[in-house]
């Protein structure tokens, strides 16, 4: 019994021990600044100090990281909330406004109370609708701008209503009130930096003219409203930096000119629709520019969306109201919009350097004015020649305004080009035919000098090119030779077609004369009179002129193949020597392609159709250049084969 109460005596001990550093151990945290603990010994709890505070220190740790780095997470829009606020709020308005409005009607038929009366009780309610507007602004403010917004509609309604259905005021006095309330609704909306309702403002100001129209044509006064208007809300959108209410302003633009146009235009009016379109053409494209510039930042979607369409209306109308009598102006006009947007894409570049898409997208805008406004005043095959001269210019325009997107466009001209002299230039008429010496040649020489010109500025200023770009020399060069390869095939084409035809006249007039033709198969000369009576007496025989123009046919045929074969082999030993000799790969590549492509005519075409002679000239030139081909192959070995290594590498 002593041995177990000394046990338990030792156990409390222990028990006492450990409480007293527990205890120790809460506290340690707050101490720790103050310098290590003094922690007892001499018990079988010795290693306690060694471990007890590390693990106090990390568990009093842990819950301090947590506390300190809280978990954000991102509010989702609340649907219900949104329909609660915002939707039965502005239904609530509308139905306040219908309700007005039935409200009058009714009274206006029962006699309830009288015209002025009517319009005063709009006014009153439209001023308490403001009234509690500005008073809920403080606490909910989105909702204090749909009491203001359906304010401005009531006044918007009584002026209506005074004007048009109790004619209390004339259609002077309708249009000033309607101009102060909205002059009203903008200063409300700079007072409470409200962009609801300044847009609302808008809204009615572009409206003014329907609500207050008498039905006669004053052109001078709704033109200048509209301008006066523009000005005052691209101000307010300046300077609140209200992108949307730009929008808004060119959307009205557009629609009360053309509502305009459909009510009151005549022929006669021709000059003063040109002035009004130039008028707020100029003012949106002004007002977009200056906006960047000032702002230096990037353009907002709304704002590049009115540029690019802004040009599109404009152009448009002016093609539509000119086209008639003047379609002769439609193409100086587009040149000469493009020149100003180059004019202004090279003034964005400098001054707002920051914004490509602004500057790449005025360049689009002059590029795309330039390219239609050649096929406008020209035509035919100097439509090609225009837009070959145009890529190479907008080329040079983009190196020295540095602008990426204009070099691109300039390559997609030069495209535009290319595929044109291909397929609708090619053809020539056999009248007079000169090679070398023609409009097509000439056309495909334009094109090619293009290529060349653009190709060795690619070259020059390839260090200034973007990763997107940098296909562009090789892509020049090798259209250059692809277009004088087509070229020189079309003229040898074109030259044994016109001695064919010559040929085929020739033989018709014969025919046509009953002349006797000499035979090439036999000697000296048969009669001929008719296709039926080919052979005469015993042992005579008629020439017939077809089969001498069918020998004709086929000799003349077979020298244009072979003609053609050798070209395209010497074509291809030049430009595998000038590959050689400025060692480029691609130039000889391109060499071994045409090689291929004179390989399948030689063994392919040549051999079914060539007779013997000419047979034999295809394959031995083609031989020849061959294994001259071959042997500067084996000649420049070294060189090639390392100049290989270095490009892949």
């Amino acid at each position: 019994m002593d041995d177990i109460g000394k046990r338990l005596e030792d156990i409390e001990k222990r028990l006492g021990l450990i409480e007293t550093r527990l205890g120790a151990g809460a506290a340690a945290p707050q101490s720790a600044q103050a310098g290590p603990q003094k922690v007892p010994t001499g018990s079988v709890f010795d290693p306690l100090p060694d471990t007890w505070p590390q693990k106090t220190s990390a568990d009093s740790h842990v819950p301090f990281q947590a506390a300190s780095a809280p978990i954000v997470k991102k509010e989702r829009k609340n649907v219900e909330s949104y329909i609660g606020r915002w939707l039965l709020g502005v239904v609530g308005v509308v139905a306040v406004i219908l309700g007005a409005s039935f409200f009058l009607k009714y009274a206006f038929e029962s006699n309830l109370i009288g015209p002025a009366g009517r319009v005063a009780l709009g006014v009153i309610g439209g001023l308490l609708f403001v009234v509690l507007g500005e008073v809920f602004r403080s606490r909910l403010a989105k909702y204090s701008y749909i009491l203001s917004g359906g304010g401005l509609a009531l006044f918007y309604l009584s002026i209506y209503s005074a004007f048009h259905y109790y004619h209390l005021i004339g259609p002077t006095a309708a249009f000033s009130f309607m101009i102060v309330v909205s002059a009203f609704g903008v200063v409300l909306a700079l007072w409470a930096s409200a962009m609801e309702l300044a847009g609302l403002a808008v809204f009615g100001g572009f409206l003014t003219p329907y609500l207050a129209s008498s039905g006669v044509a004053n052109d001078f006064g709704f033109f200048g409203y509209i301008a006066i208007l523009n000005v005052g809300i691209l101000a307010i959108a300046l300077f609140k930096k209200w992108h949307e209410l730009t929008l808004l302003a060119f959307t009205g633009t557009v629609i009360n000119f053309a509502s305009w146009y459909g009510v009151y235009y005549e022929s006669e009016k021709l000059s003063i629709a040109l002035v009004a379109l130039t008028m707020y053409y100029m003012t949106f494209l002004l007002a977009g520019f200056a906006a960047n510039a000032v702002t230096r930042k990037v353009s907002a979607r709304a704002d590049l969306f009115v540029l690019s369409v802004n040009a599109a209306w404009f152009f448009g109308w002016c093609y539509y109201l000119l086209r008639p009598q003047y379609s002769d102006w439609l193409g100086f006009i587009a040149a000469g919009l493009g020149a100003v947007y180059i004019f202004f894409a090279y003034a964005a570049s400098v001054l707002n350097p920051e914004d490509k898409n602004h500057t790449l997208l005025l360049g689009a805008i002059a590029v795309v004015f330039l390219t239609i406004a050649i096929p406008l005043q020209l035509e035919q095959n100097v439509i090609t020649i225009a837009w070959a001269v145009e890529a190479a210019v907008l080329l040079t325009l983009g190196f020295f305004m540095k602008n990426s997107g204009m070099r691109i466009f300039a390559l997609g001209v030069f495209l535009l080009s290319a595929i044109r002299a291909v397929a609708y230039d090619s053809s020539v008429s056999y009248e007079a035919f000169l090679p070398i010496f023609n409009k097509r040649f000439f056309t495909y020489a334009m094109v090619i000098f293009s290529a060349t010109i653009m190709g060795y500025l690619a070259h020059i200023k390839r260090g200034e090119l973007e990763a997107r770009e940098r296909g562009a020399g090789p892509f020049l060069w090798s259209a250059a030779n692809i277009l004088f390869l087509i070229a020189v095939t079309l003229e040898i084409f074109t030259f044994y077609d016109v001695r064919l035809q010559s040929a085929r006249e020739e033989i018709e007039r014969e025919r046509r004369k009953n002349i006797p033709v000499q035979s090439e198969t036999y000697s000296g000369y048969g009669d001929y009179y008719s296709p039926q009576n080919q052979y005469g007496g015993f042992g005579t025989v008629y020439n017939d002129p077809y089969a001498n123009y069918d020998a004709k046919y086929r000799s003349l045929t077979n020298q244009r193949n072979a003609a053609i074969s050798v070209f395209w082999a010497l074509y291809a030993i030049i430009l595998m020597t000038l590959g050689m000799v400025i060692r480029n790969s691609y130039v000889r590549w391109g060499a071994l392609a045409l090689f291929g492509l004179t390989i399948f005519k030689v063994f392919i075409i040549d051999l079914a159709s060539l007779r013997t002679p000419y047979r034999i000239i295809s394959f031995t030139v083609l031989g020849f250049i061959l294994l001259a081909a071959s042997y500067l192959y084996f000649r420049y070995q070294k060189s090639v084969e390392g100049q290989g290594e270095n490009t892949a590498q």
